[in-house]
């Protein structure tokens, strides 16, 4: 029962944030559209960045699966990186869940908890690409050594993504889809 209620509470939080974004949204209307007192809100979390985060690691996990799903994984090296930015541009500017990651009011929770080992352990996407691009290294012969060097850049694109806001560095997310276009163009050189 208090699982259903959480879940409740989730998906009526969902709702007000897709629609108002993060700012907008206030605690009393998410409890109010789950049917729920406000104090009820805190048996399940302890604030509005923590259940932003948990709606935000589902609404990501759901979109990128679509990109899974969307995009052809064995094609043209540097056309796989085009298509993997240009569909993940259109579906995250659509959402206004996911275009929070770089609100600077909610960006450091969303930054810290992906960069986090648990995030990280619980990022299927992020995992998907690890295991696909190895695997894809491995089949077009590449040393051990030469995959752990472009399993060190992609670490390093991935700090960069969890780590740099769009105020410290404009067009962050433009200038790391340059810097990976152009590596996977060199590495088939």
């Amino acid at each position: 029962m208090a699982e259903d209620k959480k879940v409740l509470l989730k998906k009526s939080a969902y709702d007000v944030f897709s629609k108002k974004g993060y700012k907008a949204t206030g605690i009393s209307e998410i409890a109010k559209r789950a049917r729920m007192a406000v104090g009820s809100f805190y048996n399940y979390y302890d604030s509005k960045e923590e259940i932003f985060v948990d709606v935000y690691v589902d609404e990501n996990n759901r979109v990128r699966q679509v990109m899974i799903d969307e995009i052809d994984w064995k094609g043209d090296m540097g056309e796989l990186v085009v298509q993997l930015f240009a569909l993940s541009r259109k579906l995250v500017s659509s959402n206004k869940i996911l275009r929070e990651w770089y609100n600077p009011i909610i960006s450091t929770e969303l930054h810290n908890y992906y960069y986090s080992k648990d995030g990280q352990d619980r990022n299927p996407f992020h995992k998907f690409l690890v295991d696909t691009f190895t695997n894809r290294m491995l089949a077009e012969n590449y040393s051990e050594e030469k995959i752990q060097e472009v399993l060190k850049v992609y670490k390093l694109f991935y700090y960069m993504d969890t780590h740099i806001t769009e105020n410290e560095f404009p067009e962050i997310s433009k200038t790391i889809e340059l810097l990976a276009t152009y590596f996977v163009k060199g590495l088939e050189k």
